[in-house]
């Protein structure tokens, strides 16, 4: 019978990896002799010389792998610095973004001019300069930064990110805790602050905090709740960008004043919501079309014309002729409400129509040089006052014709008079010119008496380089306005020479917005504006509201009438009963 060769003793552990059990030997027959059980302190361990390891290979320790502290390089993300509401905010760029701002970074033809278009083209950032600039319209520069640790403080609510050179210092130095599985890091930052890195999930950032100490002299010392530091971008909501196809462009001209809401945004903000909701609407409604390449997105673009209007020279003017008295209330009638006035005054409505006529020109233009493959339509919209500055100018734009073949030259018969005589054809065709022209002097022409009607005894319209496929008039007064130039009808032949399509959208509680079909045609003043359904298939809360209302009214309504007949009937039996006794 063959035995089993005795193993040979197993090497001792290191005294890091200490059990208290000691093994002695192990049996030929395969079971093992245990000695009695020996608990030593651990400051009586003498620790074994450890094996002898190749310099260039050091394996993480099993300690190190039980934590999951691997290392592993930091991803890198881009964000800018906005301002919200007088709050700094930085704002992560979506991920097609951060990509190709990371691509040129780390591209070796990388330059000081180095430019990389973002936000669906509408900024630029320079790379190298760590700069973000607006392309279409006029706004402060604001800093960029390529990200990877970020803290928040107890009371914050949002991660901020470290500046780049600290996030490098910090990535190093969790890099070395994360390799040699020596953490409690210490990390002195420029400031006197200190940033400990306990373990991979747990690093505090100390703050300094002056307070007196026990001989009344203020001394720095560390706050009691430190900052919370992250590394990386778990916990952020990113979004993957808007498509790259442009199928619409959509211009929006403001209203009265620069801000644009209660929140006093300008309009390059406020169109912001215009471009997010549409977004939304094609993953919501449109995204099997979006996904397969056969839908793109719509750019809203804004348009602003108050800073060309309120220059130096103008404000001044006001400011010597305005009271001191209640002097946020002059101010905000001065900023906002006289433009109404500056519009219908001989001098700045030709001001105020020039801006906004040359500004979409130039955003038309720029827009197609950095998409020379858009091939779709492009609208206008326009807010309060806004609506009524496009309406003007649409009404005055000059339509091209196409040249007409040359006609083929014809004899005439000469009339005793002189003039020539025409066919009878062509007599009837005048009498319905005739007629057409009696009963458009019946509803005065728009056109003949636009310019009269705003002040001016003449306004030099701006044309534009492209023709609108619609027009969007969001609560607008333009109803109001050209009742008060004394226009009592547009009459049904009323349209926009170069716009096919007039929308006058508003909202029933606007004080602002009027009516603009019963211009077209008086009889339309009987029906009830059409009710724009709701993107999500439910209507909007002050409708709600009022058909729940209605519903409660009407069924209190038809209990109380029940309620009453059941009495008279029973009123009449009683009656009929004692009449027959």
């Amino acid at each position: 019978m063959a035995t089993m060769p005795t193993p040979m003793a197993p090497t001792q552990a290191p005294a890091t990896l200490f059990t208290p059990c000691s093994v002695d030997s192990l049996g030929s027959s395969g079971t093992t002799a245990t000695a009695p059980q020996t608990f030593l302190k651990f400051s009586e361990m003498t620790p074994s010389p450890a094996p002898s390891i190749s310099p260039s290979v050091l394996p993480p320790s099993f300690a190190n792998l039980a934590q999951g502290a691997t290392y592993r390089p930091v991803y890198h993300h881009w964000f800018y610095k906005k301002m919200v509401e007088g709050k700094v905010l930085w704002q992560p760029f979506s991920m097609s973004d951060s990509l190709a701002l990371e691509q040129a970074f780390t591209s070796a033809m990388i330059s000081p001019d180095t430019r990389v278009a973002t936000d669906g083209g509408r900024y630029d950032v320079e790379v190298l300069r760590r700069r973000r600039s607006a392309v279409y319209w006029a706004e402060d520069q604001s800093e960029v930064r390529r990200c990877s640790w970020f803290v928040k403080g107890s009371m914050d609510i949002r991660y901020v990110p470290y500046e780049e050179n600290v996030a490098t210092m910090l990535e190093e130095e969790y890099r070395i805790a994360s390799t040699s599985n020596e953490w409690n890091r210490h990390v002195p930052l420029p400031d006197g602050e200190v940033i400990i890195i306990h373990s991979p999930n747990a690093i505090a950032h100390h703050t300094r905090s002056v307070s007196p100490d026990v001989w009344g002299t203020n001394s720095p010392q560390m706050q009691q709740k430190p900052r919370v530091v992250k590394r990386g971008m778990d916990e952020f909501d990113i979004s993957e960008g808007e498509p790259e196809k442009v199928d619409h462009l959509l211009f929006l001209v403001h209203g009265i004043g620069k801000f644009c809401d209660l929140k006093f945004r300008p309009v390059t903000e406020v169109v912001d919501d215009f471009r997010n909701v549409s977004l939304q609407l094609l993953q919501s409604h449109f995204k099997e079309a979006v996904e397969g390449g056969r839908a793109g997105r719509v750019e809203v673009l804004p348009v602003s014309w108050h800073q060309a209007l309120h220059n130096e020279n103008i404000d001044k003017r006001l400011d010597n002729i305005t009271l001191q008295s209640i002097p946020r209330l002059r101010h905000f009638t001065n900023d906002t409400l006289l433009d109404i006035l500056f519009y219908t005054s001989p001098v700045f409505c030709e001001t105020i129509v020039q801006a906004v006529g040359s500004e979409l020109n130039r955003l038309h233009n720029l827009f197609l040089s950095r998409n020379p493959t858009f091939s779709g339509g492009v609208s206008l919209g326009g807010h309060s006052l806004g609506s009524l500055i496009l309406f003007d100018m649409l009404c005055h734009q000059v339509p091209v014709s196409t040249p007409s073949p040359a006609p083929t030259p014809t004899t005439p018969t000469p009339a005793p008079d002189g003039l020539e005589v025409s066919g009878d054809e062509e007599m009837k065709t005048l009498g319905c010119l005739k007629t057409r022209k009696a009963r458009l002097s019946r509803s005065v022409s728009y056109v003949t008496i636009g310019t009269a009607g705003t002040g001016q005894p003449y306004i030099s319209y701006p044309q534009l380089v492209f023709r609108p496929k619609a027009f969007f008039a969001l609560g607008s007064p333009i109803g109001m306005f050209v009742t008060v130039r004394g226009i009592e009808s547009l009459g049904e032949d009323f349209s926009l020479p170069t716009c096919p399509m007039f929308f006058n959208i508003f909202h029933p509680f606007d004080p602002v917005a009027y009516r603009v079909e019963s211009l077209v045609n008086s009889d339309f003043a009987k029906y009830s504006p059409l009710l724009i359904p709701h993107h999500k298939g439910r209507k909007r809360m002050h409708l709600e509201l009022k058909d729940t209302l209605e519903h409660v009214g009407a069924a209190l309504k038809q209990r109380l009438m029940e309620s009453v007949k059941n009495t008279w009937n029973t009123v009449y039996q009683l009656a009929m009963f004692h009449k027959t006794d």
